[in-house]
């Protein structure tokens, strides 16, 4: 028992695309969608970014048979080939909202056997050349055999 667990927790980081699921536990996340853009907002309310605004479609799914999966919006944070991190901006997730709604809570209760969304807002550097996705959490139960793998995958960006 002590050889699996310290085999898989030894396992290095896996790198996968859009699209592609994060195990955690009795979760999965994805990144389904991703945009691109230099501003959010329409007329005084519009913001530039000081690099360029990536906007991730984030999706939860609780395949769990008992328990509710609680998180928020920062679950998720962005990082780029140098190490910097860039986290979620919750106040242009609130203006990203105004134009195009979309599930914009500050905590999010996903119940068994269901799947939410929300839209993710990074200001990620001018020159970040391959930005990732990585999601944070508690290792769980279900992660001690893979080695809390959710937390080492990353997810390409572009």
């Amino acid at each position: 028992m002590c050889l699996v667990f310290l085999a898989t927790s030894c396992a290095g980081e896996r790198v996968i695309g859009i699209n592609e699921r994060i195990h955690h536990d009795d979760f999965e996340y994805k990144a389904t969608h991703l945009t691109v853009t230099d501003t959010i907002g329409s007329g005084e309310n519009q913001k530039k970014a000081s690099g360029r605004f990536c906007v991730v479609t984030f999706e939860v799914e609780n395949r769990a048979k008992r328990v509710v999966h609680e998180w928020d919006n920062q679950i998720a944070y962005a990082v780029d080939d140098q190490g910097r991190k860039c986290e979620n901006q919750p106040g242009l997730q609130a203006l990203l909202n105004t134009v195009q709604p979309f599930n914009l809570a500050p905590r999010h209760v996903t119940a068994v056997g269901t799947i939410e969304t929300t839209q993710l807002v990074f200001d990620l550097p001018a020159n970040s050349a391959h930005p990732y996705l990585m999601v944070r959490g508690e290792t769980l139960m279900g992660d001690v055999f893979d080695g809390g793998a959710f937390a080492k995958t990353k997810v390409r960006l572009f």
